[in-house]
């Protein structure tokens, strides 16, 4: 009895330390899974060119991986384009989107429209991380009283002169304003070469003669859109038109702005920063001795439209601090400067950009235009809102309508669309 007792003893000891074992390797594996697991990996889709991609992709990811060691990041390219914005929003809808996007500042508002996006002013730092930045650049990613991203990088448009043209009319200074250069165009019979009529190629002209679309609280077109002001911006471009002044490409959209200026065809056209970063070093030294870049010239407080992309976290991440920590990082002065070798103009107001304006002289007048550009109106039916201007100045340029006419029409649907 007492030889069995013992063996059941021994028995139960060796169950007893086995599931102590036990018990020893198992929390050795959590331990294990949860050293892989402390590397978080956050998704960016982003749309950067082929060297911004390379700058992005070689030299800033790996840095901010050596910061942060416990973030990787995965870098997915995606073309510019309708289709991004669909295919997001369709990820969205089976919880498979990205953690952060690089997007268009347009985008936003309709991204917050379907609550797609985390708005970022709720972090904790948020106030004092938006302190570094530019202030219109910053406001574009503001929707209602919250913040839904921040600004990786800005663009707005200057003028691009031919040079031997301004040599030959002896001018003083480039045109500061709409009616000085429209009179300069009309006293030489020079043209002035609008790729096309959409918004992005007309406000600036139509803004810079006093038209509007609508309110400062983007809520109303009418009585905006089709105020005196604005038939009588639209008029004076119609005019321009009608008497050779701007091309008959601009309704096909199929203008050649850069060979036209170069070659002396058009005195001037308008073009952003691009214009100059993605040439040949051959190609950027011929473009320098035909062309002379100018702030854009306005008869009001606002020079051109301003452009650029945003970071933005998506709602459905299950990284919020890894992506927000990329996101603050990605608007410092470090990679904010090497994106600037590729022509990314910096949001951050603290990267020091006074040796490259020395450098590309050509970027100055960019830079000096930033301060008094103009959003194009943040809502979420903006891209219903571009179609029906772009068709409204379409009509009138093609005379199917007359300016009052075609612009109380698209006032009217520009309501509609707001209110919808």
């Amino acid at each position: 009895m007492i030889r069995f007792r013992t063996t059941i003893i021994l028995i139960l000891l060796l169950i007893l330390n086995a599931c102590g074992n036990q018990h020893i390797i198992d929390e050795s594996k959590k331990v294990k899974l949860s050293d892989e697991n402390s590397v978080e990996e956050i998704e960016i889709w982003h749309t950067y060119s082929d060297e911004e991609t390379r700058i992005f992709e070689n030299e800033i990811i790996p840095l901010f991986e050596e910061k942060y060691p416990g973030i990787d990041v995965k870098s997915v390219r995606q073309p510019h384009s309708k289709q991004l914005m669909s295919a997001l929003i369709s990820r969205a809808s089976v919880n498979r989107t990205p953690d952060v996007v690089r997007m268009d500042i347009t985008w936003i508002p309709k991204f917050v429209h379907l609550d797609l996006l985390y708005p970022i002013s709720e972090f904790d730092d948020f106030d004092l991380v938006k302190s570094r930045f530019l202030q219109n650049p910053l406001e574009s990613n503001r929707f209602g009283k919250n913040y839904y991203g921040l600004p990786l990088n800005t663009n707005v448009k200057a003028a691009i002169y031919n040079k031997a043209a301004l040599e030959k009319l002896k001018l003083d200074q480039l045109p500061e304003t709409m009616d000085e250069l429209i009179g300069i165009v009309k006293e030489h019979n020079l043209k002035i070469g609008i790729s096309d009529v959409s918004p992005w190629n007309s406000l600036p002209y139509f803004y810079g003669l006093g038209g509007k679309v609508m309110n400062k609280d983007y809520t109303k077109a009418s009585g905006y859109l089709d105020s005196k002001e604005s038939i009588s911006a639209l008029k004076e471009l119609l005019g321009l038109y009608q008497n050779g002044y701007i091309p008959p490409e601009v309704l096909s959209g199929y203008a050649e702005t850069w060979q036209n200026v170069s070659s002396g065809d058009y005195f001037m056209i308008d073009e952003g920063p691009w214009f100059y970063s993605v040439r040949s070093e051959n190609d950027l030294a011929l473009v320098n001795q035909r062309t002379v870049s100018g702030v854009f010239p306005s008869n009001g407080e606002e020079r051109s439209i301003l452009g650029g992309e945003n970071a933005v976290i998506t709602k459905g991440t299950k990284h919020r601090e890894a992506s927000w920590t990329f996101v603050k990082w990605m608007t410092t002065e470090e990679p904010q400067s090497l994106l600037l070798k590729a022509g990314l103009l910096p949001t951050n107001k603290r990267v020091e950009i006074s040796n490259f304006a020395e450098e590309y002289p050509y970027y100055k007048s960019y830079i000096e235009s930033i301060d008094e550009a103009f959003l194009r109106p943040p809502v979420p039916q903006w891209e219903e809102i571009n179609t029906i201007l772009t068709n409204t100045f379409k009509n009138v340029f093609s005379g199917e309508v007359s300016v009052e006419e075609g612009l109380k029409k698209a006032a009217a649907d520009i309501d509609r669309q707001l209110s919808s």
